[in-house]
């Protein structure tokens, strides 16, 4: 953001809204002698759920609980952390989401089997985006 640019209104309520389903109570953004502090009333929600595709689909969508860069590899090797077909469990790490020099990992929410991911390495992503699709480990 430059220094001439003002805040929205309509922008402040899309921040506190992501920080409410997030389950985050405030957030704090400074530099060059201004800090902004956004708090909620509350301390926010419980957390981020994710979200899951009508049962007729039989798929859950991975989403992403934080905004950043999407890593399908770990920094410090060249394969693919999973890849489609793969089966995975609960709390395994699907992938990463770099946060400046931070890698937060990407969880599996549920068993399953790597449909695809939705979204390309290396692509900036907002907080809910749809990252990949998981089937259930029996319907593949």
């Amino acid at each position: 953001m430059t220094q001439k640019k003002e805040l929205q209104i309509s922008e402040l309520r899309q921040i506190t809204g992501w920080l409410e389903t997030a389950g985050i109570g405030f957030i704090e953004i400074g530099g060059k002698g201004t800090l902004v502090r956004l708090t909620l009333e509350g301390g926010g929600a419980t957390g981020p759920q994710p979200v899951r595709s009508a049962p007729t689909l039989q798929e859950t969508r991975v989403l992403a609980t934080s905004p950043g860069v999407l890593m399908t590899c770990h920094p410090m090797r060249s394969t693919p952390i999973v890849e489609p077909g793969a089966a995975v469990r609960q709390g395994d790490v699907l992938g990463l989401l770099r946060v400046a020099q931070l890698c937060l990992p990407v969880i599996s929410p549920s068993d399953g089997v790597v449909v695809k991911w939705l979204v390309e390495a290396g692509a900036t992503v907002g907080y809910g985006t749809a990252l990949m699709t998981l089937a259930p480990a029996g319907n593949l």
